[in-house]
């Protein structure tokens, strides 16, 4: 049987125990009881209940940083439309709190902050008409 240097079996040793620590500084996998989850946005007129198509949706929320030196969030913004239905699926978002901002022609803006609890959470979007100023 073949014997290796002492300084080759320190040097694999010294590796091998660089490698593991390494291993346990990389970002945590998201929890298995908390992913990420779809929500879907549902936007109608307030006075006839009908589907408002190509409604502008900007949906923000703070993404936690996943390095280990910043301790800060950053927010993440996605902008999308409505389709004929008034609706549309923003995917792969995290349970949290996030800011939902709709406009659409001859309707006035809508802007909420909403708690995202569960996974294919539905907003509904009641848009009014401008009201003339007196």
């Amino acid at each position: 049987m073949k014997r290796f240097p002492r300084s080759l079996l320190r040097n694999l040793l010294l590796g091998m125990m660089v490698v593991v620590s390494l291993g346990a500084f990389q970002s945590p996998a998201p929890a298995a009881d908390d992913p990420d989850t779809n929500i879907h946005v549902v936007v109608t007129d307030w006075d006839t209940g009908k589907p408002i198509y190509q409604a502008r949706l900007t949906l923000t929320f703070q993404q936690e940083s996943t390095t280990i030196k910043i301790k800060h969030s950053k927010p993440i913004s996605f902008s999308a439309k409505t389709d004929l239905q008034g609706r549309y699926r923003f995917t792969d978002i995290p349970k949290g709190t996030v800011r939902l901002m709709v406009t659409a022609e001859r309707h006035e803006s809508y802007g909420k902050e909403i708690k995202i609890e569960k996974d294919n959470q539905e907003i509904l979007v009641r848009m009014k008409k401008p009201q003339p100023q007196i």
